[in-house]
């Protein structure tokens, strides 16, 4: 028994440090107030669900807009089931799509945070 207790403590302290507390800022640079839609996959006893929020984010400011636990190794626009800018004119908007435009870092408690700028 004692034996089984440690085999599966084990295996969920290797399955915990597979994932680690990610942020998601989204930042509007342009001098127009923006706002987009985020979708992510949500899970519950019924099953998984797509739940979609709209965001508005203030010129030069920025949003949270997730936070959670990720298995380490995906690309950050691979937590959002999708991502919709409704554009502005005159203003020129990243590709949330690529992974490239989402910028790494770690907050004071050195947690990884990911930042998207909505306009280039």
């Amino acid at each position: 028994m004692k034996k089984y207790l440690l085999a599966c403590v084990l295996l969920l302290s290797g399955c915990v440090s597979n994932y680690q507390a990610t942020t998601f800022y989204v930042k509007n640079n342009s001098n127009k107030p923006m706002t987009f839609k985020a979708s992510v996959e949500r899970y519950t006893t019924a099953g998984p669900y797509i739940m979609s929020l709209p965001f508005s984010v203030a010129p030069q400011d920025s949003v949270l807009a997730r936070s959670a636990k990720f298995r380490k190794g995906l690309a950050p626009n691979q937590w959002f089931t999708d991502f919709i800018i409704f554009p502005k004119d005159s203003v020129v908007l990243n590709d949330p799509k690529n992974p490239d435009n989402w910028v790494k870092s770690t907050d004071a408690k050195g947690k990884l945070v990911y930042t998207f700028n909505l306009a280039k």
